[in-house]
């Protein structure tokens, strides 16, 4: 397989990401700028064009289906695409940070090894990743939803809410500002932007279900 071949088979399995109605019209053009943008003997896309057809594609899933006219709409989808974002470097965070964590924690049995100490801690830290991972696809599917107009996710979202800042506190309470910092600094951020997303979602003005 060439060069050019490999290169444009790279492009089109990312732009699978996108609706199949987009594709039927736009695809060929997509590939050739693509291709024409592209070094010599390249054979695979780059992570920065990797990302931004991946960007492209979501937001061509979750962008709102009213008119643009409505900016309120469109302000509140995009805080909660980036509510998602900043959810998925918190799960990241969470798992690079196991070590570290279990450094800091106290023991509270000097019977267990290094290892055994690890392993404990890990069992109540990778949960909580993989819960964070969880709320990234939930995220997406708000932002999905209020595009749509979706009048249950002012409800749906305040819970999510609630839950966050009770996890958030709870874990100010067990310590965490001490054995887990930068677990911690993130979730502060998430949680401010968690604000200023619930404060979007309950301006919108009521409005048809668009389908």
């Amino acid at each position: 397989m060439t060069d050019a071949a490999a290169l444009e088979r790279g492009y089109r399995r990312w732009l699978r990401w996108y609706p199949a109605s987009f594709r039927r019209e736009h695809e060929e053009e997509l590939v050739g700028v693509l291709l024409a943008g592209s070094r010599a003997g390249q054979r695979r896309p780059d992570l920065a064009e990797c990302l931004d057809l991946l960007r492209g594609a979501l937001w061509m899933r979750v962008r709102p289906s009213v008119p643009s006219s409505r900016r309120q709409v469109f302000h509140a989808v995009r805080l909660l695409c980036f509510g998602a974002v900043v959810e998925l470097a918190a799960a990241v965070t969470i798992l690079a940070t196991v070590g570290d964590v279990a450094a800091r924690v106290p023991r509270g049995d000097p019977g267990l090894t290094d290892g055994q100490w690890h392993a404990v801690v890990a069992g109540h830290v990778e949960p909580k990743a993989v819960a964070a991972f969880v709320a990234v696809g939930f995220w997406l599917w708000m932002a999905w939803s209020v595009g749509r107009g979706r009048r249950w996710t002012r409800t749906a979202f305040a819970l999510f809410f609630a839950l966050n800042t009770w996890s958030l506190l709870d874990g100010l309470a067990s310590g965490s500002a001490v054995y887990a910092r930068a677990d911690l600094a993130i979730g502060s951020l998430l949680w401010l932007i968690e604000v200023a997303a619930l404060a979007a979602v309950l301006r919108l003005a009521p409005s048809p279900r668009v389908d």
